[in-house]
């Protein structure tokens, strides 16, 4: 792709030709892009890749070691009747490759035609003896009875697989100017996503060895999904109002509706009977459809009013899988349906040149209307209608010396006749200062509280609030600022946090709070040499309340074993931590005839969980008058941590005005410590294992030739 830079003819740089020989040679070098915009220029890759890991392959589509050639296009075509031609291409020739076609008669038609490919890999390796992954039925493996120890498997034969997703999407566009001001536009979308995603499903006690299948066995999910979007818009547009319709259609297909699981030598995997397993129901189809109208009309010259109205419909009537034993009388499909309505209007004025007001009120009423049935598991689906209102008023005043004022209030209200809390409510009051216009420091800083609160709890308060239904309070804060305190040298800093806090409960969440602060910095070292960098650090902890049992001994809780505290429970609380950093430098320069450039990025995210000291006994019956030791570790869960250090080099040399060859090195280190990973193996003898630290090296050399 081409790297030229083009420079916007402005008052200062008409100003600069005037001083400096080289404006006078960039003033040109835009007049000419301008009048001859035509370009065609090729980019051939070879990268080599010294080896595949699985964190490092997760999204760049590459499997394989060694060279991976691949081709960038980049073709402008304008013609004297002010038609344009444009095809830009992207990784040709592997499975991220994006290819992008357009035509168009400039100010009349258009038309479109975009391609791109999105692979995911699995960040984890996998071994397994289950067979037919991909497929929508898959075998688990046979093995004699000697072959488990106490329901476990004790030298399982099995072979690695790549669990993997494709996404294939291809997007057509359209455009015509039917008159003065009316537009019709019209897209569709169609993407094809295929392959496998870990999952897992709990067995059930088969035959031979006691419990031979009762933990959990690996059955991937096969993915052969087909997802078609429509959007048609008809605009018109006039001095004082603008006005546009629309349709949009989003329709998704599933190929495979239920996947079905053979036990091999285990009959307890049957298809049939109540304590079968197979089949399992998949994702079902679906759709939704929306109609709306925009429209926005000028007052005056400082008054603006707009509106917006839509209606949608989604459904999902997929038949259900036939299990007479497991949903009996229940009907063919669950027939959901649910619609919605949706308003929107706002209004601003500028009163005076000083003083702007902004007022809008959103309205959304969702009606679902899917039955309500009972399913095999002894619980019905859960169909919810809510209406919903956001109103906000705004006021903005200049007060002088490039500040200005800004103040506003922020509602919300929620209504639903099938939670637990049938009303909430929130009010948030906001206050910011900012400075603009400033020839060294320009900034904002913004102040918030929100409050929200609602109706009395049905049948009492409930022993946990749901989250999104509990009273609380929230303080926000929100700055930044842009400082240049030299020429060559600019700086931004960024800073955002809230801090909420709920009303207790007897267990459950009762604070949380989130930090994210950014810095940013460039400097011009000299006309030829530049250097930036950045540093962004996110924190976020909740903290709840908690009571409960635990075990007594150092076994597990089954029953013979170690029992279930049974008198009064223990208090306890969680704090689950999450921590991010991120920091990233980059230098570009001229060394003689070559331009070169390194750049570092370095990012750490950390999990982590916290409980409280647990008692050192526990009750071993009602009364108490007995106890035992708590199991060792109990409450203590390990910290998750994934970090990643990618170095990369390149250098560019001209070698004639049409041709340019490029180096590059990439080094990538990523450690991952997860865990939830640590020595799984599943109850068939798959295996999933995460390599604690992977090292990728990439050499790669381009050649990019203009024609």
């Amino acid at each position: 792709m081409s790297k030229q830079t083009n420079f916007m003819r402005t008052a200062i740089f008409v100003a600069l030709s005037a001083a400096f020989p080289f404006a006078e040679v960039q003033a040109d070098d835009e007049i000419d892009a301008l009048v001859n915009p035509n370009a065609t220029e090729a980019t051939f890759k070879l990268p080599y890749m010294d080896k595949v890991n699985p964190l490092y392959r997760q999204y760049n589509g590459v499997n394989q070691t060694g060279i991976s050639g691949n081709i960038d296009l980049n073709i402008v075509n304008r013609n004297n009747q002010g038609q344009w031609f444009k095809l830009q291409a992207e990784n040709l020739g592997l499975s991220t490759q994006e290819i992008g076609i357009s035509y168009e008669q400039q100010g009349d038609w258009a038309l479109g035609l975009d391609y791109n490919q999105i692979p995911r890999y699995a960040p984890y390796q996998v071994n397994t003896a289950v067979a037919g992954i991909g497929s929508n039925q898959i075998t688990q493996p046979s093995y004699a009875n000697g072959a488990f120890s106490g329901g476990t498997l004790t030298n399982p034969v099995v072979y690695e697989t790549n669990l993997k997703t494709q996404r294939d999407i291809a997007t057509l566009s359209a455009s015509k100017f039917l008159m003065e001001g009316l537009k019709l536009s019209f897209s569709f979308k169609n993407e094809e996503k295929t392959g496998t995603r870990m999952d897992g499903v709990r067995g059930v006690a088969g035959t031979g060895t006691p419990n031979r299948y009762s933990g959990y066995l690996f059955s991937p999910e096969p993915i052969n999904q087909s997802h078609q979007q429509f959007e048609a818009t008809l605009d018109y547009s006039a001095a004082k109002f603008q006005l546009s319709a629309g349709y949009y259609g989003s329709f998704l297909s599933a190929k495979n509706n239920s996947l079905a699981i053979v036990g091999g030598t285990n009959t307890a995997l049957v298809s049939t009977g109540a304590g079968g397993l197979s089949p399992i129901a998949l994702s079902p189809d679906n759709q939704v459809q929306q109609i709306y109208v925009n429209g926005a009309y000028n007052f005056t010259d400082s008054t603006r009013g707009s509106l917006k109205v839509a209606y949608s419909e989604g459904r999902q009537n997929e038949n259900f899988l036939f299990r007479t034993d497991v949903n009996p009388g229940i009907g063919s499909n669950l027939d959901a349906k649910v619609q919605t309505t949706e308003a929107f209007a706002s209004l601003t004025s500028r009163i005076t040149k000083d003083f702007k007001l902004l007022g809008s009120w959103r309205y959304e009423d969702k009606s679902d209307k899917t039955p309500v049935r009972l399913f095999y598991t002894g619980y019905p689906n859960n169909p919810e209608s809510h209406v919903a209102n956001w109103g906000k008023a705004e006021a903005d005043y200049r007060i002088g010396g490039g500040f200005s004022i800004n103040g506003g209030f922020d509602y919300t209200h929620k209504r639903s006749l099938e939670w637990e809390r049938r009303e909430v409510e929130e009010l948030t009051t906001r206050l910011s200062l900012r400075k603009s216009m400033g020839e060294t420091v320009n900034g904002t800083i913004t102040l918030a509280h929100a409050d929200r609160t609602g109706s009395d709890w049905e049948g009492g308060n409930p022993t946990i609030y749901p989250v999104y239904l509990a009273d609380r309070q929230r303080e926000k804060v929100r700055g930044m600022v842009d400082w240049s305190p030299a020429e060559r040298l600019n700086l931004q800093f960024a800073y955002e946090a809230f801090f909420d806090k709920y009303t207790k409960s007897a267990y459950g969440l009762d604070s949380g709070e989130g930090q994210v602060f950014s810095f940013d910095a460039n400097y011009d070292i000299s006309d030829n040499w530049k250097l930036n960098g950045w540093y962004s650090k996110q924190t976020g902890n909740i903290q709840q309340n908690m009571q409960g049992a635990v075990c007594s001994g150092t076994g597990t809780c089954a029953s013979g074993t170690t029992t279930f505290r049974t008198g009064g429970l223990i208090q306890w609380d969680a704090k689950l931590n999450q921590d991010s950093d991120q920091f990233g430098f980059g230098i570009t320069g001229k060394l003689s005839v070559f331009d070169v450039g390194a750049k570092y990025f370095y990012t750490r995210d950390l999990t982590k969980q916290e409980i409280s000291p647990l008692p050192a006994t526990t009750c071993l019956n009602a009364a108490c008058t007995s106890t035992g030791v708590v199991a060792t570790g109990m409450g203590i869960i390990p910290d998750a941590k994934y970090t990643q250090n990618t170095f990369s080099l390149y250098g560019t040399y001209q070698v004639s005005k049409a041709t340019k060859l490029r180096l590059d090195y990439i080094y990538d280190l990523r450690k991952m410590d997860d865990y939830t990973w640590q020595n799984w193996v599943y109850a068939d003898g798959t295996r999933i294992y995460v390599k604690p630290e992977q090292t990728t090296q990439i050499f790669g050399i381009s050649l990019i030739q203009s024609f």
